[in-house]
């Protein structure tokens, strides 16, 4: 993805990625988007993808985090919390996606993120995970953050980006992708 390919100050799109703002593109804003980008017409189509799954893989992320961590037993909470931000970064990451627009992504929603998940003291991982060994998803050990709380968060969105994969086409999965990756990095970083 390229900035100076991007297309959220469009004349034509402008106003309604800003009315669009934390939610998905709607088929009218999409057709609208068609209509305006005939040349994006796979980015709405991956857009579209990622609305019909997300619920679906939102729900199993968060059910194999709460397997590992006992979020539940430690915060008030927790899966309503849970389900509200992996929603969000998926959600954000579908309209960077369809912006072409990486740094907004991370200006205008991770880096505020971030800071808010941080601040929770996250529990240790659960030692025995009840987790079917097809579903585990391996994480690089030098990607995994030693931090305590870091390691749960990076977890969390290596989880949904691994969901993601299992759930959508190639095509669409590979334009969503460096957006998944760069959400794990950024919310678990220093």
């Amino acid at each position: 993805m390229n900035i100076n390919a991007s297309v959220r100050n469009h004349p034509q799109l402008k106003k309604m990625f800003i009315e669009a703002e934390s939610r998905h593109l709607s088929n009218d804003e999409l057709k609208l988007y068609c209509i305006t980008l005939p040349d994006h017409l796979n980015r709405a189509k991956a857009a579209h993808e990622m609305k019909l799954v997300q619920a679906e893989v939102v729900d199993l992320t968060v059910k194999e985090i709460f397997a590992m961590y006992p979020f539940l037993a430690k915060h008030e909470l927790a899966d309503e919390k849970a389900h509200r931000d992996i929603n969000y970064v998926s959600t954000y990451a579908a309209t960077a996606m369809l912006m072409d627009d990486p740094e907004w992504l991370r200006d205008k929603f991770l880096i505020w993120l971030k800071t808010i998940l941080q601040a929770f003291s996250f529990p240790e991982r659960n030692k025995e995970v009840n987790i079917p060994t097809h579903r585990l998803v391996t994480i690089e050990a030098d990607k995994m953050p030693q931090a305590l709380g870091r390691s749960a968060i990076y977890e969390t969105y290596a989880r949904l980006k691994r969901n993601f994969q299992q759930k959508l086409s190639p095509e669409t999965y590979a334009l969503i992708e460096p957006l998944l990756q760069m959400s794990c990095d950024i919310l678990a970083s220093e």
